[in-house]
């Protein structure tokens, strides 16, 4: 399974573009990817306000429709989570991610709470635990992982900046039918042997039809590797192939630099 992590527009005033909000929703679940997670670090959550991402959450949803989207709701405080949570199941969500607490990492016991009450507030959503430690600085070990899993309407974790090692200890420390997903889409391979549930790729986000042909069992992993090193993980790079093709890409608002010339040209090659 691949869920495309997709990148936020902005306009030329640096304002949401909710019209190329629904472009690269279309993008992404017209070339064949099943599922879009919007409004998540790709998506430059930290850099929108409340009312825009669940303006944009709102947007995907009546774009793609529930089944298909995973919003993100989640926040630095569980105040602002569980605000985000409640107002994105009353809009229509069914699928809801939670990152940790994060810039002052959290501690076991706080990160339990924040997972109980986020699980309340969706009210009957299935909630995703988002596991991001470097960047986030909250630790989730397999054994806190395992007591998440306990709480009522927790169905799975996404993990980003993590190995195959750490989705097996994930699978291993939750029930059957946990859901693990992971940030590492160079190795949905790997993933998948490891007991994980699939992945969830940035850079699906700008070439559906690649990532696509791993579902199709056609063998793209040569070719997706390729494409995810050249990526680099970066949000401006993702950007600057939906503009190569025609598509709202554009400026990041948080402050990321754009690809340099010889990143241009790599980038273009893709889609050749």
């Amino acid at each position: 399974m691949i869920a495309a992590a997709l990148t936020t527009p902005f306009d030329r005033s640096a304002e949401v573009d909710l019209g190329g909000v629904r472009a690269v929703v279309e993008h992404a679940i017209g070339g064949g990817i099943p599922a879009v997670f919007v409004a998540g670090t790709n998506g430059e959550f930290p850099a929108l306000d409340d009312g825009e991402r669940l303006d944009v959450i709102s947007t995907a949803l009546e774009t793609a429709g529930p089944a298909r989207v995973i919003a993100h709701v989640g926040a630095a405080t569980t105040r602002q989570a569980v605000r985000l949570t409640a107002e994105a199941g009353r809009r229509g969500a069914e699928r809801l991610a939670v990152i940790t607490p994060y810039f002052v990492p959290a501690g076991p016991q706080r990160v339990v709470e924040h997972f109980e009450r986020c699980a309340a507030a969706a009210d009957g959503a299935a909630v995703y635990v988002y596991v991001f430690t470097a960047l986030a600085g909250t630790v989730v070990p397999p054994s806190l992982l395992g007591k998440l899993a306990t709480i009522d309407g927790i169905v799975g974790v996404k993990v980003s900046g993590a190995g195959t090692d750490v989705v097996r200890a994930y699978a291993e420390a939750t029930p059957p039918g946990f859901e693990v997903w992971s940030g590492n889409d160079a190795e949905l391979p790997d993933v998948m042997l490891a007991g994980g549930t699939g992945i969830v790729s940035g850079n699906a986000g700008a070439l559906p039809g690649l990532f696509a042909q791993l579902l199709s069992g056609y063998n793209a992993q040569p070719t997706v590797q390729s494409a995810v090193k050249t990526v680099d993980g970066s949000i401006a790079n993702i950007k600057h192939l939906l503009d190569l093709q025609g598509l709202p890409g554009g400026r990041c608002r948080m402050a990321i630099d754009p690809p340099d010339a010889e990143r241009r040209a790599a980038l273009a090659q893709l889609l050749t």
